[in-house]
């Protein structure tokens, strides 16, 4: 597949999205290491993908589709990469959530983007603020573990959907959420791919904060990567490694 002209967004539904090019790679190399966290902590492409489409079955059930953000407050680990490409297989848009902020914050970023689900799991030290949200506890959603592990059926769907929204730090005043589209965010991976010449020998350690745009640059572009894996050096957070 060759890259995409930086200066210029891809624009065609002939583009595949950024869940579908880690699809490709779940078919075409199902055994390969996608995801490494802490210890045992680990997962195929077949399993990443299987996992993540678990995820967006459930939150298809549950509503969400286009558009529609997902509110994610998990810290840097494999659980953080599933929870963000199961919202993208749904057809929605993640809202990353640093459990290390301070409770108001992450219930202005939920209050503020509307999101109608929160996904976290009972290992989130971070107390998880109430509200209209539906919390799914990835590790505790009884239906979640009978959901199917296909890909959820959905359209062809727009590389002008959503894809995420970042909330700046709001140091000049209140936090603003930057929504990000599918079609940057491919453009940005295929960019990345041609700018760094990322090869099957590279690994990308995922340091960033959750809700800081750097996160991005360090998961996704390592989706098109033969042997992409995440490392999480546990309390410091996830290292990745493309």
């Amino acid at each position: 597949m060759s890259a995409l002209d930086i200066s210029r967004p891809p624009t065609s539904v002939d583009h595949p999205r950024v869940h579908e090019l880690v699809r490709e790679r779940a078919v075409a190399a199902p055994h390969a290491l996608a995801v490494a966290g802490d210890g045992e902590d680990r997962l195929t492409y077949r399993e990443l993908d299987q996992r993540a489409n678990q995820l967006a079955n459930h939150l298809r059930r549950l509503g969400v589709g286009p558009e529609v953000p997902v509110g994610v407050c998990l810290p840097r680990s494999p659980g953080l990469v599933v929870a963000a490409l199961g919202i993208l297989k749904a057809g929605g848009a993640y809202v990353p959530l640093d459990p290390g902020y301070p409770a108001e914050r992450r219930r202005f970023m939920l209050e503020d983007s509307r999101a109608p689900v929160l996904v976290s799991d009972s290992r989130c030290s971070a107390p998880l603020p109430a509200g209209p949200w539906r919390l799914l506890e990835m590790d505790r959603e009884a239906e979640l573990a009978g959901a199917s592990v296909e890909s959820p059926p959905l359209g062809p769907g727009s590389l002008d959907d959503l894809a995420y929204v970042i909330y700046t730090s709001g140091s000049t005043g209140r936090p603003k959420g930057v929504e990000v589209t599918q079609g940057s965010l491919l453009n940005l991976v295929f960019w990345h791919q041609r700018a760094f010449q990322v090869t099957a020998q590279d690994r990308a350690s995922q340091v960033a904060s959750p809700s800081f745009d750097g996160a991005v640059w360090e998961i996704w572009p390592s989706s098109r990567c033969p042997r992409p894996e995440f490392c999480n050096e546990g309390p410091v957070g996830p290292r990745l490694e493309p």
